[in-house]
């Protein structure tokens, strides 16, 4: 970091950011890429470089309805057919960062677009 106001916990974005997580960071589709339900990014925050993980859930509500059910079989399907999403990811390093208070991470955001076979 080149200065004292680098460490500081600040709630923003910058495209370029977008551009360095999309060649760092890690992505794992669960419980597999032909019919996910949850995308998790991690890898270094392109501002502070600590190690960060970010959960995604593709499919929140379907679940709530009975894996059993017509709707939820329904539902699942069709969060998980689109085959991309862009992913808006913050910052949730572990690190102490002046003026975070409770929040976690530096407060960076950035988004990566990730894409599935369907």
């Amino acid at each position: 970091m080149t200065n004292q106001q680098d460490g500081l916990h600040r709630a923003e974005s910058d495209p370029a950011w977008n551009i360095v997580a999309a060649g760092t960071a890690h992505v794992t589709l669960h419980p597999d890429d032909r019919s996910p339900e949850v995308i998790v990014v991690s890898g270094p925050c392109p501002r502070c470089t600590h190690a960060t993980v970010h959960t995604e859930p593709l499919v929140s509500y379907a679940g709530a309805l009975g894996a059993s059910g017509v709707l939820s079989r329904l539902l699942h399907r069709r969060a998980v057919e689109a085959g991309s999403r862009e992913v808006e990811v913050i910052c949730a390093c572990l690190t102490t960062h002046p003026e975070a208070g409770e929040q976690k991470g530096c407060g960076a955001s950035w988004v990566l677009h990730v894409e599935w076979s369907g």
